[in-house]
């Protein structure tokens, strides 16, 4: 059986030397406040933050941090609050120079592995890019493998990684095929938040060259593919066809022939743009699905997953 998030900072599993104690709550400087190297979630909206900070006078969610030796603390939660402080610092507005913080007290062997778990957990309630959750992803995957190298874990890591982060398993593996097979072009696309998740997985069954293809219709028309898109070309059709005589009436336009470059296997019409729209809805907006429809979010998010393996 394998651990979740919660299993790694609980005493009675094997990875914890020792419990995270108690945190307590204090206001910290500025300066004494380090941004952690292991963080991987978007700083996007600082501008709008900053002003949120001004308007309220405060910053009002406390940060998460973890003491240093040098007497500083590291940041686990809040990095673009820490930001938009510096900002408002540097304009001389020094009575923001205290941030309030919830401080963790790690003390054991697997501090840099307990470090990077908190990191994702403290951030399991932000609202995420589709960057962040395939970061997490793959940071997961790479601390599921360490524990499973030195603890012996039975299970698969995918379903490991998958009950961390309380996702599905098949979830975790369209993730997968993207970060295992999409080129690099579009995943830069996908980290400046221009390409949804459930077009850069269609994207990913496809070839290298196919790709490269559908980036460079990117680079030239300003537009990537969406939905049935992903598999359409409008490349002119360069392969020789036999002469077929067919009769036209004068009065008819011949039809003009296309090069299908992305065969498709997509259902017709509005049903696949459908499980499209669902696969792209945030993880917060589920429940109040999941309520509507009568079911658990779990489930939800299993059938969702089911239906977009079928496109």
């Amino acid at each position: 059986m394998g651990f979740s998030i919660t299993d790694m900072l609980n005493k009675n599993t094997s990875l914890a030397a020792a419990p995270v104690k108690a945190h307590t709550i204090k206001p910290i400087k500025y300066d004494n406040l380090v941004p952690s190297e292991d963080n991987f979630y978007s700083m996007r909206e600082i501008e709008e933050l900053k002003t949120a900070i001004e308007l309220a006078g405060r910053v009002l969610d406390n940060l998460i941090v973890t003491p240093l030796e040098d007497g500083k603390y590291k940041i686990l939660s809040g990095h673009r609050r820490h930001r938009a402080v510096g900002m408002l610092i540097a304009e001389g507005k020094t009575e923001y120079e205290f941030l309030p913080c919830s401080v963790e007290q790690i003390e054991d062997t697997d501090r840099s592995v307990r470090e990077q778990v908190l990191l994702i957990a403290a951030n399991s309630q932000r609202e995420k890019t589709a960057w962040d959750k395939l970061e997490e992803v793959r940071q997961m995957r790479n601390l599921q493998r360490q524990a499973k190298a030195e603890r012996g874990l039975n299970g698969r890591v995918r379903d490991l990684v998958a009950r961390s982060l309380n996702i599905s398993s098949s979830r975790v593996a369209k993730y997968d095929s993207i970060l295992n097979n999409l080129i690099s072009p579009l995943m830069e696309e996908i980290k400046a938040d221009h390409l949804p998740i459930s077009t850069a997985y269609e994207l990913s069954k496809l070839d290298a060259e196919h790709q490269q293809a559908a980036f460079t219709g990117f680079t030239q028309t300003g537009k990537l593919p969406t939905g049935d898109d992903v598999f359409q070309s409008n490349t002119p059709d360069t392969t020789v066809q036999p002469e077929v005589s067919t009769p036209q009436s004068e009065s008819t336009p011949a039809t003009p022939q296309t090069d299908n470059v992305f065969p498709s296997n997509t259902l017709p019409g509005d049903a696949a743009r459908l499980v499209r729209q669902l696969s792209c809805l945030p993880d917060s907006k589920l429940p109040r699905l999941a309520k509507l429809l009568g079911t658990s979010v779990s489930q939800l998010a299993s059938d969702i997953d089911d239906l977009t393996g079928k496109i």
